[in-house]
């Protein structure tokens, strides 16, 4: 069966490609999309789709366009197909132009531009849903209609019969399968009834013949009759005249009725034929019954995403965080970092199939995004050179990113999404390669721009080709779809089989779409294009490096942060990150608390949990920001939410900004930056402070991972660091350096003020890698000074 057919028309290719990206998200695999760029176009598109016995269900039309207006186009469709629904879709139309669409071209709706994406959707969903319930009823009154001009048929030859041989027509009147009946049209009396009515309404021939349906009480709605009465008054006859009636027993049931004027024996009567359509509406009843439970069970999974979003990120956020703040600790040994570490990326591994899979449901429920933004695209494809490069070299591949010249620096489009995109074919790519090499090709479209295309989308193209095992044929068709793997990756026990699934449909939300040609044996080649801006430098954030945070910069006020999360484990880990870093914090575990600490202590800046007992997130910061002082307040939202698009609701109570869970270090840190203009003093910078300002800054938990060229390193500690202590300390660090005892001078280093923590690191650094000798001629130097 052919799969119906939804018509685009827009003298816009730009305009086309978004609407047809929309409808495929809205309407799936179940529709074809067809486009048109010019009036012409479409009318011969739409000949060679009837000729070929194509259902048009929907034509969405642009007004303004070259040869035709929008209105004469749909006008010229509604004669060649009148069944078919029309939307215009433009911001240009007048009043005149869509009242001539409704009234020639029978205009299903109009949608001014830009639309919003909502809107479309529930639009273009209705109205095929109202083409093909109308297609239903069009086939059953088809049926009907046959069956009526049959009747039709049988009455006129018995009415032209009943004149030569009232006994042939009272034969084949009471024969009939279908309820007939005469009645005087001067009072409704019935005349002669057939069985099939007599069944139809439960009531027997001899007490029908001689009454009124209004005396039988077979009318529900007597405006129905009064209805029929006057269509037959000025038409003489009426078809498909749909009313209830009340059988005998009381039930109330729906009918459809043929009536025709007639004359018998001078005498002006109707005759009417009868059609029982109670399965038939209730069979329609059902239908939007079903389709009601459905929307009901969408939101009912949301709720259930929703909630268990939450439920899984909130104890992983206080995994992963309290795995990075463990790894600070010094005195940890080798082997415990190592098991840190595989906590950490095995928490990070659990985080990730948890998104996809999240992320998939929200994909089938129309809940995803695209969030553009402008970015460097340069530095992001060097992001992930750097951090796949290790991948390839321990199975001995070669990984090339070949960018082409004319690749832009600086883009527009959903950065996220694409980095996703990429992470998941370069990851499958060197997963399932054992020898060669995996190469990534990029390159914008071949079309320069010019003044005229100003407007329009450039477009990224990417090619990924790998020399791994390949595909087979018989499973490239499996290959986008939900849970699927190859053969090669049911082998290697690895993955969900959402990661290929996911990156089509992020790929098809960007403007773009996803192919994929494989030779098994030889490798694969993934290509994929997305639609982008091209912009200027100007335009994107300047960002701090990826560098991690070690102190506040000496001189600033001090800041004031209330941490508000209903889990002990959510704000200790906050509470640790951000005493360590010299902030003045305070914590609450519900909405109440935060409240009355706001009030009193007055808080620069909020991290707030929305979901709390007692008082929540979103009626705290309401409360807060009703009064001028908490206008003043920065409130960021910390949610464990599935959906991003939630952002709007959390910042509509008051919030500033908002952070998922699991959160990183850096965006917290970003954040404060952000709003209260916080300078911080990072790993890499520590070597430019002076002396004075070494001694004094405020640095992190200890146990910082050491970094080529900076103070972690113990070559880089100067013997003046050492006056801090006391010189009894002194003599007992020497004393356990020249026995070489790593635990005392562990011990003897935990002594040390945290503002110290960078002589701490250092001195650490130097008893790990066993040089006792350095520690010992830094002490001689101290002493000598």
């Amino acid at each position: 069966m052919k799969k119906p057919i939804v018509l685009c028309v827009d003298d816009e290719v730009t305009i086309l490609d978004s609407l047809k990206i929309e409808l495929k998200a809205i309407l799936g695999n179940d529709y074809l999309i067809e486009t048109a760029e010019c009036g012409a176009d479409a009318l011969e598109l739409i000949e060679e789709l009837v000729a070929d016995n194509y259902q048009i269900a929907l034509v969405i039309s642009d007004y303004i366009m070259p040869d035709l207006k929008g209105d004469e186009l749909l006008r010229l469709i509604h004669e060649l197909i009148p069944e078919t629904l029309k939307i215009l879709l433009t911001g240009q139309a007048d009043l005149e132009a869509v009242g001539n669409a409704i009234k020639y071209a029978r205009l299903y709706r109009y949608i001014a531009k830009p639309w919003q994406t909502e809107d479309l959707k529930l639009t273009v969903k209705e109205a095929v849903h109202s083409y093909f319930l109308s297609q239903q009823l069009a086939e059953q009154n088809a049926q009907l209609q046959q069956m009526n001009q049959k009747l039709e048929s049988i009455v006129e030859e018995r009415t032209a019969a009943l004149r030569l041989s009232e006994e042939k027509f009272a034969k084949a009147f009471r024969s009939s399968p279908n309820p007939i009946t005469i009645t005087r049209l001067s009072d409704g009396c019935h005349i002669e009834v057939n069985d099939a009515f007599c069944q139809m309404i439960g009531y027997s021939n001899q007490e029908i013949i001689g009454s009124t349906a209004i005396e039988l009480d077979l009318w529900v709605n007597l405006s129905d009759r009064i209805r029929l009465f006057e269509l037959l008054t000025s038409h003489s006859r009426i078809r498909n005249f749909e009313f209830d009636f009340r059988t005998k027993d009381g039930d109330i049931r729906t009918a459809l009725l043929a009536a025709e004027i007639i004359e018998i024996s001078g005498e002006t009567c109707v005759i009417s034929v009868s059609q029982d359509i109670t399965e038939r509406k209730q069979a329609e009843l059902a239908l939007q019954q079903a389709k009601e439970a459905a929307d009901k069970a969408n939101r009912a999974k949301s709720e259930f995403l929703s909630n268990m979003s939450h439920e899984l990120r909130t104890p992983l956020n206080a995994i992963l965080g309290f795995t990075q703040l463990l790894l600070r600790d010094l005195s940890l040994k080798v082997e415990q970092q190592e098991q840190l570490g595989i906590i950490n990326r095995s928490g990070e591994h659990l985080l990730q199939l948890i998104n996809n899979i999240l992320q998939m449901s929200k994909i089938e429920v129309g809940r995803v995004t695209v969030d553009r933004n402008t970015f460097n695209l340069c530095k992001l494809l060097n992001s992930l050179n750097e951090m796949l490069e290790l991948q390839a070299k321990k199975k001995g591949l070669q990984l090339i990113f070949d960018c082409h010249p004319n690749l832009p620096q600086h883009i527009e489009t959903d950065e996220n999404k694409l980095r996703q995109v990429l992470i998941n074919l370069l990851g499958n790519a060197i997963k399932f390669t054992n020898e060669g090499g995996v190469t990534l090709r990029v390159k914008l479209a071949d079309e320069p721009r010019n003044q005229e295309q100003v407007d329009l989308l450039d477009y990224l193209f990417f090619e990924i080709e790998d020399t791994g095992a390949g595909i087979s044929p018989q499973e490239i068709d499996n290959l986008f779809k939900p849970f699927m793997q190859t053969e090669t990756g049911r082998r290697s026990q690895e993955g969900t089989g959402l990661g290929l699934p996911i990156s089509r449909q992020f790929v098809q939300l960007m403007g773009g779409d996803i192919t994929v040609n494989s030779i098994l044996g030889k490798g694969t080649i993934f290509k994929f294009y997305i639609a982008i801006n091209i912009t200027d430098k100007s335009q994107v954030e300047n960002t701090q490096e990826n560098q991690r945070v070690v102190a506040l910069e000496p001189g600033q006020p001090e800041y004031r942060i209330l941490v508000v999360d209903d889990r002990l484990e959510s704000r200790l880990l906050l509470v640790k990150l951000l005493a360590s870093l010299g902030f003045a914090v305070q914590e609450a575990e519900n909405g109440q608390q935060a409240i009355k600490l706001w009030s009193t202590w007055e808080p620069h800046l909020i991290w707030m949990d929305m979901r709390m007992p007692v008082m929540d997130g979103y009626e705290a910061t309401k409360y807060i920001k009703t009064y001028s002082k908490g206008q003043e307040t920065v409130i960021i939202a910390l949610t464990a939410s599935a959906f991003e698009e939630e952002r709007s609701v959390i910042l509509s109570v008051g919030c500033d900004d908002f952070v998922a869970k699991p959160f990183r270090e850096q965006i917290i840190l970003e954040k404060i930056a952000k709003y209260l203009g916080v300078n911080y003093i990072y790993e890499q910078s520590i070597s430019s402070l002076s002396s004075e300002e070494k001694l004094t800054a405020s640095f992190s938990l200890p146990g910082e991972e050491t970094l080529n060229g900076n103070i972690d390193s113990g070559n880089n500690i100067e013997p003046f660091c050492l006056q801090v202590m006391s010189p009894e300390w002194i003599d007992e660090l020497y004393q356990a350096a020249d026995s070489v005892d790593n635990e005392q001078i562990f011990t003897l280093l935990e002594q040390m003020p945290p503002e110290y923590a960078h002589i701490r690191r250092s001195i650490a650094d130097l008893a790990h890698n066993f040089r006792c000798d350095k520690i010992i001629d830094l002490i001689e130097a101290q002493k000598s000074s």
